[in-house]
């Protein structure tokens, strides 16, 4: 697998071109004032979670895709739980001071769905088993956003759901892909005899869901454009702790994702699924938490988009690095 500067710099511009449409249906009120969260809600808990069914029928069963799998869920442990002990020592409690517990959890979790699975997708086109990489990756983020996510906005552990993990549309979707993975062995549509009513069925349902998950790129870019658009520019660009937080995500974050699996014995696949999904700007679950759990919303806001506006510039100059030091190891 050969990537170079230039795949992934106008894979990010093709990623910035697929806002366009959204910052303009904001601007003209074409979708409503809620029109954001309504496509929020399609593609997190419709298109997205069908979009990882989908990355485990692209590609048959092999045991070291199954190791694999758990490797990168280890990795990605590893780089979260190495930022959380960062976030900590850099940003420290001031009472009252509610855009600090914001800007911890803005510099910790990666915008890997709404995001990261769209540029991999445009990226690596029908690759079944980096997206399987991708679907452990969010697994942990997931988990870790529901548990410490939760407790760095509200510093009470008992607003922390388990239940909320377990069913989250994205992770049972992950967990019926694993299952029909491991059981199967083989893309759904190879199970039946060629031709037969049951073939034709499951083509039929196969298709019908990639249709779905087929939706979260140009979707997941639309809802990003019409967040941008509705903050003005000034709180956008001058606030400190904004670009501190950007700091932290978008290139403390990615040299850490380089160094916990730059030396490793694994596959560039691995490497570039666990580099490429950490290395996106911070989630936009930050603002659902920040509002839901009484948090600065308002903050949350500016350093999510600011932090997706600098990753045009340091995702690029991110893999330039990490293609041209790590990966030359």
């Amino acid at each position: 697998m050969s990537l170079s500067f230039l795949d992934v710099l106008l894979t990010v511009v093709s990623l910035v071109i697929l806002m366009i449409p959204g910052f303009i249906f904001a601007k003209t009120k074409l979708l409503g004032e809620t029109g954001d969260k309504v496509l929020s809600n399609l593609v997190l808990y419709g298109c997205q979670s069908m979009l990882m069914i989908m990355g485990f029928q692209k590609t048959g069963y092999r045991s070291e895709i199954a190791l694999n799998m758990l490797i990168v869920f280890g990795l990605a442990l590893a780089v979260h739980l190495i930022m959380i002990g960062i976030v900590y020592l850099v940003i420290r409690n001031k009472d009252g001071e509610e855009k600090r517990k914001v800007a911890r959890c803005a510099s910790v979790f990666s915008n890997c769905g709404y995001m990261g699975i769209p540029f991999l997708t445009m990226l690596f086109g029908n690759n079944g088993e980096i997206l399987i990489y991708a679907s452990m990756v969010i697994a942990v983020f997931n988990i870790f956003n529901w548990t410490f996510g939760v407790y760095m906005i509200t510093e009470n552990k008992s607003d922390i759901s388990i239940k909320k993990i377990i069913l989250n549309p994205v992770i049972i979707c992950i967990v019926i892909g694993m299952i029909t993975f491991f059981v199967a062995k083989t893309p759904l549509v190879d199970l039946a005899e060629q031709g037969s009513i049951i073939d034709k069925i499951l083509e039929l349902l196969i298709k019908a869901i990639n249709f779905l998950a087929e939706m979260v790129t140009p979707l997941s870019m639309i809802v990003i454009g019409m967040r941008l658009a509705n903050v003005k520019p000034k709180a956008l660009f001058l606030d400190k702790w904004a670009y501190f937080t950007s700091l932290l995500k978008l290139i403390v974050m990615s040299l850490v994702s380089m160094l916990v699996v730059g030396f490793l014995p694994v596959s560039e696949t691995i490497k570039y699924a666990v580099f490429f999904t950490l290395s996106m700007p911070s989630a936009t679950g930050t603002v659902m938490f920040a509002v839901r759990f009484g948090g600065d919303s308002d903050s949350a806001s500016v350093f999510v988009l600011l932090s997706t506006v600098l990753s045009v510039i340091t995702i690029p100059l991110m893999f330039l690095l990490f293609n041209g030091v790590i990966l030359a190891i």
